[in-house]
């Protein structure tokens, strides 16, 4: 995708758009407030931050879109801007800054090193700083409706007589970019959070790397598994929060959809059990494991692995 229609996508975004104004018209105090906006693109944000009265914005971009930025700002006479083109870590000057804004949330939440920029940017706060987004939560839900699989698992319908499950395995060991609807997931009481980022200054900093085991019963009628949903919450200050739940309505980012090697059937009273591994260290990028294990009682009945490392070809 190129960067100009990531931005297209992005400032299409009425919820996102709105989410973030809402936000910085909270927070910021007009003729006093300084933002550093980390990872600016368009500078769309930063632009929104002047008109609200913030004294002076500093936008960092890496990408050609920062001399698209700063023609954006000539063409609307928007001032007291600083532009430096880097990447956030490699800044060493010193910068200052009552708010920082991070907006490097992808379909899959951490895939843009959100974490990472969000922790490093601690270091630019003034005593007494915010960030936005202030937290971040993911959550899973089981996938029981076999449309996505059929989707992605073409390789036993192709044919001919080949054997390609190889190819199958290096497939089913992706994450997927979805649209993933309410009916594709189980109800409201299969939500599970999975992973609780409070990135606030004054908390411990979250590592980069954790795992978290999420347990679903089947109920008396038993449950089929074709895969997981994955999506993000993430709240930019209190009360307000931006939302990729199937059950939210949609914005520019999607779902993710994680496949299963074999399908899950439980009988009524049996256990699933998958264990999520995320990590985002930068020597590594992004990568998740997920093991899926179904219980019958304390018997295992069948275990499988995925690694979006062994994804890659």
């Amino acid at each position: 995708m190129s960067e100009i229609e990531l931005h297209r996508k992005l400032l299409g975004d009425a919820p996102r758009n709105r989410a973030f104004f809402d936000a910085l018209s909270r927070v910021i105090r007009p003729g006093e407030s300084t933002v550093l906006d980390i990872g600016a693109g368009t500078g769309f944000l930063s632009f929104l931050a002047r008109r609200l009265g913030a004294k002076q914005c500093t936008l960092i971009e890496y990408a050609d879109t920062i001399e698209l930025a700063e023609a954006l700002a000539r063409a609307n006479r928007i001032d007291g801007l600083q532009f430096l083109r880097a990447h956030s870590a490699e800044v060493r000057r010193k910068l200052a800054a009552d708010i920082v804004v991070t907006e490097t949330l992808g379909n899959f939440a951490l895939e843009e090193g959100f974490l990472e920029t969000a922790i490093d940017a601690r270091r630019f706060l003034k005593p007494g700083g915010v960030i936005l987004p202030s937290r971040l939560r993911q959550f899973a839900a089981p996938v029981v409706s076999d449309r996505l699989q059929r989707d992605i698992d073409i390789w036993p319908r192709v044919g001919y007589d080949l054997d390609l499950s190889a190819a199958r395995e290096i497939s089913l060991n992706n994450m997927y970019v979805r649209s993933i609807g309410a009916d594709d997931v189980g109800g409201e009481p299969f939500i599970q959070c999975w992973d609780d980022l409070d990135l606030r200054p004054q908390c411990p900093a979250p590592p980069s790397k954790r795992t978290r085991v999420l347990r679903w019963s089947a109920d008396e009628t038993g449950l089929q598994l074709h895969g997981f949903a994955l999506w993000w919450e993430a709240e930019l200050i209190p009360g307000i929060v931006l939302k990729t739940s199937p059950h939210a309505p949609p914005t520019h980012w999607e779902q993710i959809y994680l496949p299963l090697l074999r399908d899950v059937t439980l009988e009524p009273a049996d256990d699933v059990e998958l264990e999520l591994t995320c990590d985002t260290r930068p020597d590594v990028g992004v990568r998740l494991v997920w093991k899926t294990i179904h219980r019958r009682g304390r018997r295992v009945i069948a275990e499988q692995r995925q690694d979006s490392l062994r994804g890659q070809l």
